[in-house]
């Protein structure tokens, strides 16, 4: 038969096969996270990716995908073979003050631009649930309040300025506790998964990252500074929540030590309550009932509004999706966890509209630079046990110098100190969860990775892991943290002598010792493999149950291992507090003794100084006769660390926190934990991949598990990545050295 037409059809088919697959009308794309090869993974149409993610970001001039340089930047990370991409999205800027429907459209050109250069790219929006500003102004009842001052009425936020700015600060926003704004930001969230889903762009889409509070990060507004909510919504939330714990007058006046207060008359607390402590740094269960009140009801407000977003994502998609939030963050939370942080972690792990958790890397400097551990902020095998993927929030390129006279043009992006930096802050999350890089370097006209040295690390990076997703996953710790984020709800929300040295410092100190340990909350313990652990230190669980205490007792205190109870473990039941309690717990006598100057913590073997940056109350000392002294109070015999044999276990106790990397690797090498590297560089292995992060450089002895030794030569500023198992060099060490471009003017 003779075809008219023939030169015509082939042009249709051609120009039909330029065209991008999802305008193709491809099949819709749907996102799961499920367990395989023994870890949480990204599936998208049930096939497994390696969770790793480019992000644009929240700030003006950088977050248009459309755009010149965003999409230049999506491009060279497609072109790399990164088809995972993440993208800023606000309700806000399409809610309609009329009440009209929602027009998607700007959400459609926000994915389009990157199919545009990235056609088969997997789409996670972050979709920010804050009010409007104008919203906000209309329903000032439903905005938050402060008990340290006013509302800053000067600080709006949108352009020039970014949506996200001022958040910090008293402005004026929706208060988290409101219901009114929860009904309709969640009716807004639903129109919004409808429509988009039906688009051809909404076909790209595999997961929601739900965004609220500071940052999108789920802080209460203005808490870093400030002291959120005295506001209506608040309040008569906080009047809800006390009817449904209490019932009755009488039961709250009881609980409260007051009848000052009624069911229909109760308050939030002012600034000079909530920092107020009766037992050192620590609130009395009993005495200070009001405020620890107020903090759960706080906490709780959040929590409800992350699960019911989450839900309503998921429920209005008509595909599997994704749904993400940044929630579980511990370290480097400035000291104010209480005000503003996450206490219900476990809570969240365990709701089912939840995938991942997420946060940035901590901003402890120490570990943020070249040199230190880059360690999350979060705790990740809690979050896996739990079936949850973590993924750091690679956020760190303000640490590359500038090489440049302005911020316009630039010679080179590269900087010799970031490269082994940039490598460090990727490998790690990715041997333990997903990391995604979010580049705010596109507000100064160049992308962060925006250099052929740094793009062709990453895709090495990525290629290593493209094939480790395939290899099971194992532990290789043998040292376990325990952590406690309930423990806040106790403890003075101020910076004190200890609160930012035990999950900043301390910990960072640790994992610097050269051995290799998995985290988890407290509430964890009975989750995991305790036979693969010699050393379990209880890094700052102030509060512990009496089943909690019960199963340290008769399952953690067992098998010979160590116990290393690092300050007044378990000093709280959460209804009374002292000494007696972490006594009972780990078997060894303390005194309390009156301080009037900073403690310094003095160990002999190794020899060992640190002074706290002031008086650490309470303050206690060993006098079991039992015990064998490990280190004295600076100047004093008094005995501050200690350790004591039992027939099950050995307990080693501080009485101030411990600190010095050479301490750690004494402490964990007394308790038989493996110690690969003797030298201070960070040094970690899971699942048979070894990373070394070293500054000085030099010889180095690394002793592998299986008894082999590498005598190997370290760069200094380098990264060392091998195989675990027989010393292969995975990924090449050392500086990338480049010759500076010259431009000519």
């Amino acid at each position: 038969m003779k075809i008219r037409n023939l030169p015509v059809l082939l042009l249709c088919c051609t120009l039909l096969a330029a065209v991008p697959p999802t305008v193709q009308g491809a099949m819709p794309k749907s996102g799961e996270i499920k367990p395989y090869r023994g870890r949480p993974t990204i599936h998208v149409n049930g096939t497994p990716m390696t969770p790793d993610i480019y992000a644009l970001t929240h700030a003006t001039g950088a977050r248009w995908s459309w755009e010149e340089v965003p999409q230049h930047n999506v491009r060279n990370f497609y072109d790399i073979g990164f088809r995972l991409f993440q993208l800023d999205f606000w309700l806000s800027d399409i809610w309609p003050k009329d009440g009209s429907p929602l027009d998607v459209s700007l959400a459609q050109k926000q994915i389009r631009g990157v199919l545009d250069v990235a056609p088969d790219a997997c789409i996670i929006l972050r979709v920010h649930t804050d009010a409007p500003y104008w919203w906000n102004e209309a329903n000032r009842d439903q905005c938050t309040e402060y008990a340290d001052g006013p509302i800053q009425e000067y600080y709006k936020p949108g352009p020039p300025h970014n949506n996200e700015d001022f958040s910090i600060m008293r402005s004026l926003r929706a208060s988290l506790a409101s219901q009114k704004w929860k009904q309709e930001a969640g009716e807004k969230l639903v129109e919004f998964c409808k429509k988009l889903s039906q688009t051809e762009e909404g076909d790209a889409v595999i997961g929601m990252h739900i965004s609220g509070g500071i940052y999108g990060e789920w802080h209460y507004w203005g808490f870093v500074d400030h002291d959120p909510d005295t506001g209506k919504a608040m309040t008569a939330y906080f009047r809800n929540w006390l009817r449904n714990k209490y019932g009755t007058d009488k039961k709250l006046q009881q609980a409260w030590n007051s009848a000052q207060w009624t069911l229909e008359t109760a308050t939030v607390p002012g600034v000079e309550e909530r920092t107020k402590t009766q037992f050192g740094q620590f609130k009395d269960p009993k005495a200070e009932r009001r405020v620890i009140d107020y903090i759960a009801a706080q906490q709780e407000a959040v929590v409800e509004d992350i699960e019911y977003f989450c839900r309503l994502a998921k429920e209005s998609w008509p595909r599997p999706l994704i749904t993400g939030v940044f929630y579980g963050y511990l370290h480097m939370t400035f000291n104010r966890q209480s005000v503003g942080g996450h206490l219900l972690v476990e809570r969240i792990l365990d709701c089912p509209w939840i995938d991942y958790l997420a946060a940035p890397q901590t901003y402890y400097k120490f570990s943020r630079k070249l040199g230190g551990s880059g360690m999350p902020r979060g705790i990740v095998e809690s979050a896996a046990l739990h079936g949850k993927l973590w993924f750091d929030e690679m956020d760190n390129g303000e640490l590359a110098r500038r090489v440049c006279h302005d911020a316009v043009r630039y010679l080179e992006r590269y900087d010799a100190d970031y490269a082994p930096v940039l490598r460090r802050s990727v490998v790690l999350p990715l041997m333990r969860g997903g990391v995604w890089y979010y580049d705010f370097g596109i507000r100064e006209s160049l992308g962060w990775f925006d250099d052929p040295v740094y793009l062709q690390s990453i895709a090495d990076e990525k290629a290593l892991f493209d094939k480790q997703l395939n290899v099971p996953h194992k532990s290789e710790a043998d040292v376990l943290y325990v952590w406690s984020q309930e423990s806040y709800y106790y403890l003075k929300p101020q910076s004190t002598p200890i609160s930012s040295n035990v999950i900043d410092h301390s910990i960072e100190e640790a994992l610097r010792s050269g051995t290799v340990g998995d985290h988890i909350y407290d509430f964890d313990l009975d989750k995991v493999n305790l036979d693969q652990y010699k050393a379990v230190i209880f890094m700052n669980s102030y509060v512990l149950s009496s089943e909690q205490r019960k199963f340290i007792r008769e399952k953690v205190a067992q098998n010979g291992r160590t116990l290393i109870y690092n300050y007044l473990t378990g000093v709280t039941d959460g209804e009374t507090i002292g000494l007696p309690l972490t006594e009972k717990l780990s078997g060894v006598k303390l005194a309390l003794q009156n301080a009037t100057e900073p403690q310094t913590l003095h160990f002999t073997d190794p020899e060992s100084e640190f002074t706290f940056k002031g008086v650490v109350e309470p303050f206690a000392v060993i006098t079991d006769p039992q015990a064998e002294p490990l280190a004295t109070l600076g100047g004093r015999p008094d005995v501050v660390v200690a350790r004591k044999n039992f027939p099950t276990h050995t307990a080693v106790y501080a009485t101030l926190p411990v600190n010095g990397t050479d301490v750690f690797r004494k402490l964990l090498r007394d308790a038989g934990c493996h110690v690969y590297n003797d030298r201070n560089d960070f040094t970690y292995v899971n699942s048979g991949i070894m990373l070394i992060h070293s500054l000085d450089g030099g010889q180095r002895t690394i002793r592998l598990r299986n008894g082999k030794e590498l005598n190997l030569t370290l760069p200094e500023k380098s990264n060392t990545v091998l195989d675990a198992n027989t010393g292969e060099v995975l990924l090449k060490a050392g500086r990338i050295e480049t010759r500076r471009k010259k431009m000519k003017i």
